[in-house]
């Protein structure tokens, strides 16, 4: 598994509030959020509220699910030390989309980039087969008449 600095900033987050434990922190299998982090069980159920005011501050959304704690941040270029390839055939159709589609992408590319971020963790075969769900959902948005989200080209190896 590959720790960028999304991975390594959140570590650094919540390193005060576990205590001698060390905290988990997942991808979240839920496509709505990036990570998730068993802080709450650590904390008796509740999150410090210094936790949420650095989480705040860093730019992070949370929402507490139980005794995980859910959470997401908009990354318009791909954080450092995120994923360095192999790009394959469908990332490259990604970025053909779009370079022949520019200017198109007037919808935030949160959702995307949220699948890219956890997919690129996991490796080069988990890597395509999400561009795959792009290319194919991009495809379809692009028959309708309907614009691409405005995601950089970075995510694709352009």
């Amino acid at each position: 598994m590959i720790h960028n600095a999304l991975r390594k900033e959140l570590a650094a987050l919540l390193k005060a509030a576990a205590g001698t434990r060390k905290l988990s922190v997942r991808r979240s299998t839920d496509p709505e959020w990036i990570y998730s982090t068993d802080l709450p069980a650590v904390c008796s159920g509740a999150v410090p509220d210094p936790v949420k005011e650095a989480l705040i501050s860093a730019g992070w959304e949370y929402r507490q699910d139980g005794e995980w704690l859910l959470l997401r941040r908009p990354e318009p270029e791909p954080p450092e030390d995120w994923y360095a390839g192999p790009f394959g055939k469908e990332a490259g159709c990604c970025l053909s989309l779009l370079d022949r589609h520019p200017g198109s992408g007037s919808e935030p590319a949160d959702a995307a980039q949220r699948m890219l971020i956890k997919a690129g963790e996991e490796g080069g075969k988990a890597y395509e087969e999400a561009c795959g769900t792009l290319h194919r959902e991009w495809a379809e948005r692009l028959r309708q008449r309907r614009p691409l989200p405005a995601i950089s080209r970075k995510y694709f190896g352009g």
